[in-house]
């Protein structure tokens, strides 16, 4: 169910500025927050001064729907004008008008909950906009959506004046937000640079103990490959003189002798193959 609380009319300057502030005021009297209330204000003032710009005059009514909670804010921009001939590319965000057309419905877009936009080429141009009321919230029935709208209906003589002065005090909370968010910004910088540094410091450490590990693994290459051709020779001797003392060239060998010349030989041959296969691993580590 909606149920209507005020109807604004569109032809002047004044009146886009007063749609501005009975956006507020309707928005802070439904419960918003004073971030929501500018929220709101900013999205019908945009839209507003496109029906001045575009269309020459419109309305807007402000209605809220649903009976339980959470209840919405709708509002209903309408006008006669010439239409939005290429709304698809601008709510695409594609389009570029030289004249600025399309940013204010894109930046209302991004304001509210819900944006709907109906335009036909020379039949006028009707949007929708809609924000849930927060969570805490009053629920609000008729005679209260009755009374609300009472209360708006008297204009203030100083709108003008009144409403310039609220948008003085929105943009220097504005400016205060974005200098605290600044700060912020260059002290979390300050800390990365930190951080950098540090991981800077960190890689130069990390690289040269690489390096020392690197320069370690090919001294301990070098150490294979020496050793093992160092054991090589006095193990082919042994070898050698084994097989001359088992083919008797020395003279006979009793049965006791020819099996310690056996297991000598056994032993030097088991130790030639464990060197060789040092080597080996050598040559891989040396890419050979």
């Amino acid at each position: 169910m909606t149920q209507r609380i005020l109807t604004a009319h569109i032809g002047s300057e004044l009146d886009v500025v007063g749609a501005r502030q009975r956006a507020r005021q309707i928005a802070a009297l439904c419960g918003f927050g004073v971030q929501d209330q500018v929220r709101i204000a900013t999205a019908v003032s945009e839209l507003a001064r496109n029906v001045y710009n575009y269309a020459g005059s419109g309305k807007i009514h402000f209605a809220i729907d649903g009976q339980t909670a959470p209840q919405v804010l709708s509002i209903r921009i309408e006008d006669q004008g010439p239409g939005i001939a290429q709304l698809d590319k601008i709510l695409a965000g594609t389009y570029r008008s030289p004249t600025g057309m399309g940013l204010g419905i894109l930046g209302a877009q991004r304001l509210m909950d819900r944006c709907h936009i109906h335009s036909t080429p020379g039949a006028g141009t009707h949007i929708t906009l809609q924000k849930l009321f927060p969570r805490d919230a009053p629920l609000l029935d008729g005679s209260m959506i009755g009374a609300l709208s009472g209360s708006l209906q008297a204009l203030p003589s100083d709108i003008t004046l009144s409403e310039v002065q609220q948008q003085n005090r929105e943009l220097l909370a504005t400016l205060a937000e974005l200098k605290t968010r600044q700060d912020d910004l260059l002290q979390l910088t300050r800390e990365l640079e930190d951080t950098n540094r540090g991981v800077v410091a960190l890689f130069a450490e990390l690289d040269e103990k690489a390096d020392h590990l690197r320069r370690a693994d090919q001294m301990k290459s070098r150490f294979l490959s020496n050793m093992s051709h160092e054991f090589r020779t006095p193990l082919s001797s042994i070898r050698a003189l084994s097989k001359l003392l088992l083919d008797r060239i020395d003279g006979e060998l009793s049965e006791e002798q020819e099996k310690q010349v056996l297991f000598i030989l056994q032993s030097a041959v088991s130790l030639s193959d464990l060197v060789n296969d040092l080597l080996d691993l050598a040559k891989i580590e040396a890419g050979k």
